[in-house]
């Protein structure tokens, strides 16, 4: 497919501004939209009906998954939030918007930050989903996650206090975190990473030893969870060809009557994906031959759209590589902010994921799929040392922690495709926009609240089918 038009090109030969006129018109920003704006939710009278928004997401779904989604997000109000992104996508045009706009997460929660391996294997800590990325302003990544520690620490037993200090730590270690970017050398900012190691042993000296137990348990978890460690967990030997292993309604082969079409997905799709890859990424995956493919469900919002586990083996017994083919569909962002430049919704997705990680997947690329419905699909290793955080069981301080780490990643994030100078003249120096969006998490997770239940009523009621525990 053909891009669109490039949006943010600029020519090299161009003179940036000095860091103090940059500085001086994201303060002049604040007279279009003064940063006390962003302590406002009130929902519009013509509010949409939550649940109508998340039906019409179905309709575009794999119709006998969506029973899982809905069984998945009706645990508790966060696993609800886990899937509302397109709920709140339009809440967020709704609100006081600024024009310093960067490449978005679009689904910036507290559960889509967590560790995986770098290129040179070391372990990072990042953002590590883009289902949703596309360009858009600055502060609704930041109060989508923000009103989700809100919402995750009530969901947690913690103190309306607790909350919302929690929230006001989260913002504060983005602010500070995006004022340091806008005084660094653009090439240094682009090159910081966390790494998840080094992160461990610093919070070693400030954190409980239960805690620090926690984090390290993590980190050596997610050093087992490889495409080797995935062999036994997911795959067994018959007549001497390894297959993957059926675990209904969670992993499954698709109906026989199916079976033709996904066939021709996954290898023309496998021909396809290469193409998408550089030379030197590409010779990798000539090492390796398709041996298997089964449907896999995977995450909370994600649920319904359609999910590929793929095996491939090299010449040896013992060297698998699973990938996976995973569909993306246009931004919840997008009919707020403009379609993305790239027609090809996975291409989207990658490029998205590339420019706001400080280290990405080797193997990220995208497919079309074939056959009538010609899904979109990007590609990426299924385990490649990913790990991520037990959200539900932490304590007050612990998710305080927590929260303050993904504020700063967030806005190392940011500050890679958006004018950092401006942004921290915007926000400015002292706590007012912190304060803000305190406010706006501790009012947005009221409405999460409501939409929650509005949710589980259109369960009771027989409106939506939920399959519970899977």
């Amino acid at each position: 497919m053909q891009k669109r038009e490039h949006k943010h090109a600029r020519g090299v030969l161009e003179r940036p501004k000095a860091i103090e006129d940059r500085l001086a018109e994201g303060r002049a920003e604040r007279e279009s939209v003064p940063l006390a704006a962003h302590a406002e939710w009130p929902a519009p009278p013509d509010r949409r009906d939550p649940v109508g928004i998340l039906e019409a997401q179905n309709a575009t779904r794999v119709a006998e998954l969506v029973p899982i989604r809905h069984g998945r997000m009706i645990v508790s109000p966060f696993t609800f939030y886990r899937g509302s992104a397109a709920i709140m996508a339009g809440d967020l045009s709704r609100t006081a918007s600024t024009d310093l706009r960067v490449q978005c997460c679009g689904d910036a929660h507290l559960s889509n930050f967590g560790m995986f391996a770098a290129p040179d294997r070391a372990l990072v800590f990042d953002l590590n989903d883009f289902d949703e990325t596309l360009p858009a302003p600055f502060e609704w990544d930041v109060k989508r996650l923000v009103a989700s520690v809100v919402v995750a620490a009530r969901g947690n037993g913690h103190r309306r206090k607790e909350q919302a200090a929690a929230a006001r730590t989260t913002v504060t270690a983005y602010r500070t975190t995006m004022a340091k970017a806008s005084r660094m050398r653009f090439l240094d900012v682009w090159y910081t990473r966390f790494d998840a190691e080094k992160i461990v042993a610093e919070l070693a000296a400030t954190i409980d030893k239960a805690s620090t137990k926690s984090a390290r348990k993590a980190v050596a978890k997610a050093h087992t969870r490889t495409s080797l460690g995935s062999l036994s967990k997911f795959a067994e030997q018959i007549n001497g060809s390894y297959r993957i292993k059926q675990a209904p309604p969670v992993i499954v082969r698709p109906p026989e009557t199916m079976t033709d079409e996904f066939e021709q997905i996954v290898h023309r799709g496998l021909a396809d994906y290469a193409s998408t890859l550089t030379p030197d990424r590409r010779v990798i995956l000539d090492h390796y031959h398709y041996t298997d493919f089964v449907r896999k469900v995977v995450g909370v919002g994600s649920v319904g759209t359609e999910a590929l586990m793929i095996l491939l083996m090299g010449d040896a017994k013992d060297d698998p590589l699973f990938l996976q083919f995973k569909e993306a569909k246009p931004s919840v962002l997008a009919p707020y902010t403009g379609d993305s430049e790239y027609a090809h919704q996975g291409e989207r997705v990658v490029h998205g994921q590339r420019l706001m990680q400080a280290a990405s997947d080797t193997l990220l690329g995208w497919v079309t799929g074939t056959g009538t419905d010609q899904r979109e699909f990007y590609v990426r290793q299924l385990r490649d040392k990913k790990g991520s955080a037990e959200i539900e069981l932490m304590a007050p301080a612990r998710l305080a922690i927590y929260g303050e780490l993904c504020g700063a990643t967030l806005a190392r994030a940011h500050a890679r495709t958006g004018n950092a100078a401006k942004i921290t003249g915007y926000i400015g120096d002292d706590d007012t926009f912190d304060r803000a969006l305190e406010r706006f998490a501790v009012a947005y997770a009221d409405q999460n609240d409501r939409d929650y239940e509005a949710f589980t009523d259109a369960a009771d009621s027989g409106r939506i089918a939920v399959q519970r525990g899977v």
